[in-house]
């Protein structure tokens, strides 16, 4: 009985740690990125540009969907989750200064941010959500108004998202 017991145990612990199959994460490109049909080699071949503000199918290990093109990129860093740990991706309505906690940085129209709409402090009577801002990296100390940003989470794949002010 004692044997069964332990077989039981050690067959579903088996069951339990087998991985699940990779789901597809939806990103934005912070910058231009291109894609190629093969990761490395010297057979690789430029496929497609992904333009910056692009929501693309990220499957993992560099491998991404756009506009019906599967291949290959090496600039995975230049991606953003849409959507992750409570952080969306969002893009500036406006040029602005962003206080922070150690400093400011500057943002550009149609720049992609990831605000966390949860986290709030007021300045100056204002109140601002924390905010990340991408250069070669991504910094995470910033504050920014939530009507300077149009979040991208509701975005479909293959969109570009791009704000414009007529």
């Amino acid at each position: 009985m004692k044997k069964l017991i332990m077989i039981m145990i050690a067959a579903s612990l088996l069951v339990f740690s087998v991985p699940v199959a990779a789901h597809a994460q939806k990103d934005i490109a912070v910058e231009n990125v291109g894609i190629y049909n093969s990761s490395v080699g010297s057979n690789k071949k430029f496929l497609r540009s992904v333009p910056k503000g692009a929501i693309v199918n990220y499957l993992g290990n560099g491998k991404l969907t756009y506009l019906n093109t599967t291949g290959f990129t090496l600039l995975t860093e230049r991606l953003c989750p849409v959507s992750s740990n409570g952080w969306y991706a969002a893009v500036m309505k406006r040029s602005v200064r962003l206080p922070g906690d150690q400093g400011s940085a500057s943002s550009s129209m149609n720049d992609v941010v990831r605000v966390k709409p949860t986290v709030t402090k007021k300045i100056s009577g204002v109140t601002y959500v924390k905010c990340a801002v991408y250069n070669d990296g991504w910094f995470w100390n910033f504050w920014i108004k939530p009507g300077d940003v149009v979040r991208v989470d509701g975005y479909a794949y293959n969109s570009i998202v791009r704000f414009t002010s007529m």
